[in-house]
């Protein structure tokens, strides 16, 4: 495993608890996210529907989100922590441990897929690399979101892109 990849593993490894508790009530208090996911869900139903993939899913809460909009959603996370904290505040939901580097998802297999604020941590030479996986899993005309954080003077704000392939 690169050095940013187990880096990265462990340092959500490490918070994993405390980062969940900080995202818990997230999605209440973010309408536009809701509204973007909303948008993404009706996206996959109406390419015909089927498994998406929920990329650096970290505690699932998004996940749920995306199941509770009627969403066929699998997360998929690199922390161990982060997934078991995912399956036990989310029984019943699918989550497995994996990379984004090296998706172990078939060819053409999901519906759609969202990154939500997990590319921050790919170095720059890594991204097309993530972004090859990506196209490589996602369906023709499956629905892509990427959620990113801005800066602005008043601090840092998340963003959400959407995309078909």
């Amino acid at each position: 495993m690169d050095g940013w990849l187990a880096d990265t593993r462990t340092s959500y490894d490490t918070v994993a608890q405390s980062y969940a508790d900080f995202v818990h009530t997230a999605l209440a208090q973010a309408p536009y996210l809701r509204s973007a996911l909303a948008l993404f869900a009706e996206l996959v139903h109406t390419a015909g529907g089927g498994p998406v993939a929920d990329v650096g899913c970290g505690p699932g809460h998004v996940t749920a989100h995306l199941h509770g909009l009627g969403v066929d959603t699998v997360g998929i996370d690199l922390s161990p922590a982060m997934i078991e904290i995912a399956r036990r505040d989310h029984p019943g939901l699918r989550f497995e441990v994996g990379s984004m580097t090296e998706l172990d998802l078939a060819d053409a297999s999901v519906a759609g897929l969202l990154a939500c604020w997990s590319l921050i941590h790919v170095p720059d030479e890594a991204v097309p690399g993530v972004f090859a996986q990506f196209h490589r899993v996602l369906r023709p005309g499956g629905p892509l979101l990427l959620g990113f954080t801005w800066a602005t003077r008043r601090g840092s704000r998340p963003r959400a892109t959407a995309a078909t392939r």
